[in-house]
């Protein structure tokens, strides 16, 4: 876009010609307009006639400005029924008209919208999720753990002890429970000279992952196998997430129990006791369903949309008061999987973007960023700025083509009359006016934007208090920047910790400090009731969260843009937390794992400098962090392995990450790539493979790391083909997960679950795992 005061010096030199400034000022206008058309709903007081949900009446107050409206976003609502959660979604259909600015044909150069997290871009390296510990301590209540095994085995690596995340691979210290392609095999593991398969359960849609608990075994994934004739008697035609639960008593004879189908995609997931809390996302429910929720469908047929019917899906459905340019219905069930005759309880959520949670032994926490457009802006300074100068009759004429019946005219076509009554006000103004219109609107709107500077991007946290199917709303807040994933929250003594990156401001005003638009990182503590009570801000500017770990009263950052820096900052007072040091050393890490009280283990990636001078990746690295000084933290030794383009499950599941204290065991799967320089050019790099599979090590915070060995599944013929399989890529010869029974290392690919022995690493045994799959699913023993 133009600047500002080349179109007042363009109009000085040209008297005679319209102003270029304010058609653009107009184009803006009716952006905003837009905006109003879309969020009207939750904005109702940005111009007169707008309808007020709470009453069904119109109002016509100026009185509310932009601060108060978003303040007011942080507070979770619930419908009072269905029939006003049908009129939200008749005012906000799934496919808005306003998408942006490319929806009204300005390509973007006008008032462009900020880059919410998932839009900006990560550096060409991989890996931008945290870890948690396998078996290591949290700063969580330890409740409702199982009794110590005599057999000593690997249990899936957690971020809460107690709370069971589901994965491909379990074992219960005897058997092994696998998932391969769409097949789910069940191994009589140990001991592994012994080891093969009891049964296995072959399905036609594509299984996720599981739970195992005593008895029964939950296998979730994409259901693709829905019969024709129920999807002609549904009206959505959506995709769906199947749960079903088996009861494994035999071994040998698997038995389903319960199955379940719910509209939508699997979202996440937890076990706490006996209940599995699932969350899944739909999108694209229409206002004139019978059924304005999600389905859920149960031994393939629905679930009643009747209140007083037994088992009915009649959730309480909530919502946040902040602008829609699209929504998505995020459900959260809470299903027994022990006792099958028990009641599932659901409850549904409206959001606008994607939402991530953490879970503690008694709650809940899902978040979602929201992102203030700067359209939001301009409507502001439209508000107080331009129409206190249009005359009554130009106003009226906006509040009554506002409440025109949608019927006769449809959003579009009041956004185009209103451009008009707009387009006419400007061209009722002299030069001299629109010039001075001009500045005090540039003015007056990035005043505005420095103002609302930390509004721009906000992450909303609501708090869900659970005790087995009962789930109770037990307060929201909210904290500025967004959050990388569940490792970035924590709960300990009561508090909620959170830590944020506050995204780089993009923007059309060029003239924004670098320092003040540049990003930061945050850390927050919220008391029970969610309100803020202590704050560490602008940590690292210009640099992004990578990994977090919070321990008892500490929280350990690792942020990055040339060097890593590893941050420790002081939480023992949840009102005043502070930095307490800060370690840079090249690379970054995605995953911190406390190896004890005083020590962490780093997985990430090593750095150099790139030919352009932009920062490229060289390969895994494992580093060994001492933090028992926190004015002299110090990284103890380092292993790095591969060239650029290695990669590892493990930069972004921390389930993939192995490590065992008492066993002086960590193992990483990995794929690593030998690199030599390009003929053209000093960047052009040609990648070699080097090796695919397990890299076996001891760390020792006293002796440092050493590689043990490598396991490999290639079975002497390296895959070629490459497969796709829930956002990774990988070769079927991939290693994806291990885990130890004893003195035993078991890994898993989709080939083969090989098992080796700890001590020399010398194989025990190797099960092929078939890839054929049945309609629904056929057990074979």
């Amino acid at each position: 876009m133009q600047n500002f005061d080349q179109n007042i010096e363009n109009k000085a030199a040209k008297p005679d010609q319209p102003s270029w400034g304010f058609f653009l000022l107009i184009f803006i206008l009716i952006l905003a307009v837009g905006v109003i058309l879309c969020v009207k709903y939750f904005f109702p007081e940005f111009f007169p006639g707008a309808r007020d949900s709470s009453s069904g009446s119109s109002q016509s107050s100026l009185t509310r400005d932009l601060d108060e409206q978003l303040a007011a976003q942080g507070e979770l609502k619930k419908f009072t029924d269905y029939d006003e959660l049908r009129d939200f979604l008749a005012e906000h259909p799934a496919s808005s008209l306003y998408s942006g600015s490319y929806a009204l044909g300005f390509g973007g150069g006008v008032g462009s919208s900020l880059l919410s997290a998932s839009d900006v871009a990560i550096p060409e390296f991989s890996g931008d999720s945290v870890g948690p510990a396998l078996g290591a301590p949290t700063d969580s209540a330890k409740q409702g753990l199982a009794p110590v095994d005599k057999v000593d085995y690997s249990r899936t690596n957690v971020q809460v002890e107690g709370i069971d995340e589901a994965d491909i691979v379990k074992t219960d210290g005897e058997y092994v429970y696998a998932v391969s392609e769409k097949n789910l095999f069940i191994v009589d593991a140990y001991p592994a000279a012994g080891a093969k398969i009891l049964a296995t359960i072959k399905l036609d849609s594509s299984p996720r992952e599981m739970y195992i608990n005593g008895d029964s075994l939950v296998i979730f994934g994409d259901e693709n196998n829905m019969p024709e004739s129920l999807y002609d008697t549904l009206i959505r035609q959506s995709s769906y997430t199947f749960f079903k639960v088996f009861d494994i008593s035999d071994h040998t004879n698997p038995r389903q129990v319960r199955d379940l189908d719910f509209e939508g995609n699997y979202l996440d997931s937890r076990m706490i006791g006996d209940y599995v809390y699932f969350l899944t996302s739909a999108s694209d429910i229409l206002y004139t369903d019978d059924v304005p929720v999600p389905f859920i469908l149960e031994d393939e047929k629905p679930l009643p949309f009747d209140a007083g019917a037994p088992g009915c899906n009649c959730p309480d459905v909530y919502y946040f008061d902040a602008p829609y340019d699209s929504y998505t219905f995020t459900s959260l069930a809470a299903i027994n999987v022990v006792d099958h005759g028990a009641e599932m309880k659901t409850e549904s959520y409206v959001f606008s973007g994607s939402q991530e949670i953490y879970v503690s032994p008694e709650n809940l926490y899902l978040t979602y960023t929201k992102n203030l457009n700067e359209q939001l802006i301009y409507l502001e300074v439209a508000r107080d700025e331009v129409l206190p100068r249009m005359s009554a009759e130009q106003r009226q004429r906006i509040t009554d083509i506002e409440n025109v019946d949608p019927k006769i005219l449809s959003d579009w076509e009041k956004l185009m009359k209103i451009g008009e009554v707009l387009a006419a006000y400007h061209s009722s103004l002299s030069v001299k006016d629109q010039e001075k219109l001009d500045v005090d609107v540039e003015d007056a709107v990035q005043a505005k934007y420095k103002d609302l500077a930390k509004e721009l991007e906000k992450t909303v946290i609501h708090k869900i208090h659970l005790d087995g199917a009962k789930m109770t709303q037990a307060g929201s807040g909210e904290v500025t920047g967004y959050v990388l994933n569940q490792f970035s929250m924590d709960e300990h003594n009561g508090y909620f910790r959170i830590a944020t990156t506050k995204n780089q401001m993009w923007s059309r005003f060029d003239n924004i400090d670098a320092e003040d638009a540049a990003s930061y990182s945050n850390v927050y503590v919220l008391d029970e009731d969610m309100k803020q009570v202590g704050a560490v801000e602008e940590l690292a500017r210009g640099e992004k969260i990578y990994s977090a770990r919070f321990m008892q009263g500490r929280v350990y950052l690792v942020t990055f843009q040339q060097v890593d820096p590893l941050f420790a900052i002081d939480l023992s007072d949840p009102r005043k937390p502070r930095v307490l040091g800060e370690l840079k050393v090249p690379g970054f890490s995605t995953y911190l794992h406390p190896y004890d009280e005083t020590t962490l283990i780093g997985f990430g990636q090593q750095t150099k400098t790139g030919p352009s001078g932009g920062v490229v990746t060289t390969g895994l690295k494992v580093s060994l962090f001492d933090v028992s000084d926190v004015k002299n933290l110090r990284e103890i030794d380092t292993f790095e392995m591969g060239g650029q383009g290695s990669t590892s499950y493990a930069l972004d599941d921390h389930r993939a990450f192995l490590f065992s204290r008492e066993k002086n065991l960590l193992v990483l799967p990995v794929e690593l790539q030998g690199n030599v320089s390009g003929t053209s050019s000093a960047s052009d790099i040609v990648y070699v493979p080097e090796f695919r599979g397990a890299m076996v090590f001891s760390v020792d915070k006293d002796k440092g790391i050493d590689l043990k060995g490598r396991i490999d599944h290639t079975d002497g013929k390296v895959s070629t083909s490459p497969k796709y399989f829930y956002d990774y890529n990988f070769y079927e010869d991939t290693v994806q997960r291990s885990l130890y029974i004893e003195d035993t290392l078991y890994t898993l690919s989709t080939k083969f679950l090989a098992a080796h022995k700890l001590a020399d690493l010398t194989q025990v045994n190797k099960l092929s795992l078939p890839k054929e799959a049945g309609d629904d699913y056929v057990i074979v023993k």
